[in-house]
């Protein structure tokens, strides 16, 4: 296996996991999967069939999940191949995002390196505790945590709507972190 996806997954989920003070981004990265497909022609690595990625206490699961690399030049590339840092990651097929405290399912997630972002589309269900928020597309800026939930659909020529429920006196840590 090559290198660079170790590191490209490693720095995917170190992002993902928002810098929590109990994730370890220097911890090892487990990936699994019934298989895994390496192109290095189009700086891809393609893992299918339950994939899981683990790293520290944070999980992400997925029907498949891609890492994309960039380029290099040729001058940058020599003769080791082409492809460097990752540029994004890209999971799909009900997909679970699991830390500690936090649970985002959907059914589409990509996680942009250059713009530190992760979009989560298709059903997105968020559980904080027992809060839980809804809507149809998520984007998480991972540097500063904002998070904007939309919707798009239209139910009965109405436009669709975000939908949360929310205890505030509660404690928010998760009730189970079990998906």
């Amino acid at each position: 296996m090559k290198l660079w996806m170790g590191a490209a997954i490693a720095l995917c989920l170190a992002s993902a996991a928002n810098a929590q003070a109990t994730h370890d981004s220097r911890a090892p990265v487990d990936m699994a999967g019934d298989e895994s497909e390496v192109i290095t022609s189009q700086c891809k690595t393609i893992w299918r069939g339950n994939v899981e990625v683990l790293q520290d206490t944070s999980r992400l699961r997925a029907a498949q999940v891609t890492v994309y690399n960039k380029r290099k030049s040729p001058a940058q590339a020599g003769a080791n191949s082409g492809c460097g840092e990752v540029d994004r990651m890209e999971a799909e097929g009900q997909v679970f995002f699991v830390t500690p405290t936090q649970t985002v399912r959907g059914d589409h997630a990509v996680y942009d390196y250059d713009a530190d972002t992760i979009v989560v589309t298709g059903d997105v269900v968020a559980l904080q505790g027992k809060d839980v928020a809804r809507g149809e597309r998520m984007t998480i800026k991972v540097a500063t945590n904002d998070v904007r939930m939309e919707s798009g659909a239209k139910s009965r020529g109405k436009p669709g709507r975000v939908r949360a429920v929310l205890y505030p006196n509660e404690d928010k840590k998760p009730a189970s972190a079990k998906p």
